[in-house]
């Protein structure tokens, strides 16, 4: 569980899913601006819409009415704040409403004919893995189905074991904040059965990158001894027809795919086409009780990358639940104790935390160090005296001590770090994937990054998005994000 040196946890640039690298990009470059087409009448259509339907969504949040959600009917019911109809009050403790029983060889013997289940794969960095799963379960609320987890399986410099979700994050807590069940794989089938179980999913990753030549690629299906038959999605699922440069699908063309009838009308699109499974050779249709696609990163309400926006009801609606488990936690401060030189027991004093990208950012660079492409520590010390000037301000807090987490590998930029007095999560030293595996030099840095009053992150960097939200919202911190691609790309 160890992060790739010299780089982030998070991916690289987007690959085919035949190739092995597991992948985040965007078709923005440094100093540069995406273009959008110009939209057809249809598609403005579509996207007001969906955003008229979210606006509908969170409005029945704040003010429920006296309804009752049921799992296997209905298109567009209210994600419920009152869910508790046919489950019990704690259905963290209670999964018999959504599950036969405990994990069985064949996954399909565990699930309820009364119930409907949705689940997708992960196959990128831990922080855009994250965000994924946060997707799967904001589209399995708005289709009122039951969303199943796969373990987590990133790429962060090997393959390492895989781990569930609810060993980094804590799940009865989210079960209990959403008040929906939400399911992990390891609930459903028997993870040491070899039984090969056939699934029918959704290629939707072919339709929306139009670089790509097939379905993305993942090994969740291996893990979880599953022989999945893609079925390619129509074409109306891409948010932007015919733009090779971006690679979306919106949450409201794809929920309809959760429907009998929507479903059938799909199936009948001349440009869908059934491939059979690598495994067994069955050519099985998409799965109406398993509703399943091939990765939902790429999804959004109405605009591409909508995570820097503040419309970004993935984190608003499910992630910002995403809470650490208890263990990561004391894990977690006893690095940052360690590096404020305080003592176990005592409280840990305000301190800010910053996320300095390199790696795979030089990648966008004009210059192999980038020297003259990633912003400077002097930058970073401005935005510092910001946060600490506004911590003071608003809630009278002296956030003197600043850790910085970052994938540089150059010792010489740490002496810098060193040099204007800030402190340093480092793993070589700590011995951090020794002591408690390959996945916690990631998972610290995250934890580290959200645990501060304050936070300064870098653009771009989806590491430093969620990082940025964990503070403000968690916390009611301060939160900055450096730019940079140029000399004086943050001179604001």
């Amino acid at each position: 569980m160890t992060r790739p040196r010299g780089r982030s946890a998070e991916a690289k640039p987007l690959a085919t899913t035949r190739s092995r690298q597991c992948s985040f990009s965007s078709p923005r470059k440094p100093g540069g601006n995406m273009t959008i087409p110009r939209l057809t009448t249809k598609q403005w259509i579509a996207l007001i819409l969906g955003a008229f339907f979210t606006l509908v969504l969170f409005s029945q949040t704040i003010a429920p009415k006296a309804t009752t959600w049921v799992l296997s009917k209905g298109p567009f019911e209210r994600p419920p704040q009152e869910v508790v109809a046919n489950l019990k009050s704690d259905i963290s403790l209670d999964l018999s409403q959504v599950v036969v029983g405990s994990p069985t060889p064949h996954f399909r013997d565990n699930l309820r004919n009364d119930t409907r289940y949705l689940t997708s794969w992960i196959s990128s960095g831990f922080t855009n893995d994250v965000m994924t799963l946060g997707n799967l379960i904001y589209l399995a609320i708005i289709t009122n189905r039951v969303p199943i987890l796969p373990p987590m399986d990133s790429y962060i410099g090997k393959w390492p074991q895989p781990v569930p979700f609810s060993s980094i994050f804590d799940l009865p807590r989210l079960r209990r904040a959403l008040n929906i069940p939400v399911l992990e794989w390891q609930e459903v089938k028997d993870l040491e059965s070899q039984e090969i179980d056939s699934l029918g999913c959704w290629n939707i990753f072919e339709v929306d990158d139009m670089r790509s030549e097939g379905p993305r690629n993942s090994r969740n299906p291996d893990i979880l001894a599953l022989d999945i038959s893609y079925t390619r999605a129509p074409s109306s699922v891409k948010l932007i027809p015919g733009f090779i440069h971006d690679a979306h699908s919106s949450f409201w063309a794809l929920a309809p795919l959760a429907f009998s009838d929507s479903r059938a009308k799909a199936l009948a699109s001349p440009d869908v086409e059934t491939k059979p499974g690598m495994r067994t050779g069955t050519s099985t249709p998409p799965d109406e009780q398993l509703l399943c696609f091939d990765y939902l990163f790429y999804v959004c309400v109405d605009q591409p990358f909508e995570y820097g926006n503040d419309v970004y009801p993935s984190w608003s609606a499910v992630q910002k639940h995403f809470r650490w488990t208890s263990e990561v936690e004391e894990i977690g401060n006893g690095f940052i104790r360690r590096a404020l030189s305080v003592a176990d027991g005592a409280p840990i004093p305000p301190h800010i935390t910053i996320h300095a990208r390199h790696g795979d950012f030089s990648n966008w660079c004009n210059e192999p160090n980038g020297l003259n492409c990633f912003a400077p520590l002097s930058v970073f010390a401005i935005r510092v005296e910001e946060i600490q000037k506004e911590l003071l301000e608003r809630k009278g807090i002296h956030a003197e001590h600043v850790i910085m987490t970052s994938d540089e590998q150059d010792e010489s930029w740490w002496d810098e770090v060193k040099a204007m007095g800030w402190l340093r999560i480092d793993h070589n030293k700590e011995k951090t994937a020794e002591d408690y595996g390959e996945w916690y030099p990631v998972i610290v840095d995250a934890y580290v990054q959200s645990a501060g009053q304050g936070f300064v992150g870098t653009d771009r960097s989806t590491f430093s998005t969620l990082a940025n939200l964990r503070v403000r919202d968690w916390h009611d911190g301060a939160v900055r994000t450096v730019r940079w691609g140029s000399p004086d790309a943050d001179s604001h």
